[in-house]
């Protein structure tokens, strides 16, 4: 049932979607204005800049808040990036009203990023999987994907896939390995070994027997028997035994 008709052409739907989508911005703008006027007020224009650029050093050098930052950046890139793509896809990704599924919020994964999205009524999550092709180079990745919840179809989200754990030169610990160290220290045994990407190493092509088995067009070929003068005779207490040995 709609009560709204039109909720597109209206200027309080068109500002509340600006405010939405650029939310995460928009505080953060706010907070650093704010924080700058106060510190101006208090310690001087100039100590304001330095007590800023500090922080900001501070939190780049500590790896928790600089990995939380740099996780949570890729995701507004990702929002924005995807909220692009789809509009822009060959793929067919909102309904008849040219309305696209609602970005609900995104959070960051060990692989990437994860972009929760809720579906309106003329769409589904098997219009994004049209379109992964398209999302993975407009959010800078390696590949995208559609994870699908079984109790509700319109809930879903996109997993964009930005680095592989595995795909690293150092192998990564096992974590039996850490279990079977708080018993006794013994880590050795099946499963305990370091974890490492998997190698496809390709097999030797013999080609000249490959061209030995090939036929000759219009022969047959037979294999040659050995001759039997070619067979050792087996003796045992004098008594020939090649007749029992195959």
């Amino acid at each position: 049932m709609e009560v709204w008709h039109t909720p597109k052409q209206s200027w309080v739907a068109l500002v509340l979607g600006v405010l939405i989508r650029w939310r995460a911005e928009i505080v953060l703008v706010a907070v650093l204005v704010t924080a700058r006027v106060w510190l101006g007020n208090e310690v001087g224009g100039v100590y304001a800049w330095l007590i800023m650029a500090g922080a900001v050093v501070l939190v780049l050098l500590v790896p928790q808040t600089r990995w939380f930052v740099w996780s949570r950046f890729w995701c507004l890139v990702d929002r924005h990036r995807l909220r692009t793509c789809l509009r822009q896809a060959r793929a067919r990704t909102m309904n008849l009203d040219g309305a696209l599924p609602f970005m609900l919020w995104s959070r960051p994964t060990k692989t990437g990023e994860r972009i929760w999205m809720w579906s309106r009524a003329g769409s589904s999550s098997g219009d994004l999987e049209a379109a992964l092709e398209y999302i993975a180079p407009a959010c800078y990745a390696r590949d995208a994907r559609v994870y699908k919840v079984r109790k509700l179809s319109t809930l879903f989200a996109v997993d964009v896939v930005r680095r592989d754990p595995l795909d690293r030169s150092t192998p990564i610990d096992s974590p039996l390995a850490k279990i079977g160290s708080l018993f006794g220290g013994k880590t050795a045994g099946e499963g305990a070994e370091p974890i490492t990407g998997a190698t496809i190493t390709p097999l030797p092509v013999n080609r000249n027997a490959s061209s030995e088995a090939k036929p000759v067009s219009g022969k047959t070929t037979t294999a040659a028997k050995p001759s039997e003068a070619a067979v050792k005779p087996v003796v045992v207490n004098g008594e020939d035994l090649s007749d029992y040995i195959d």
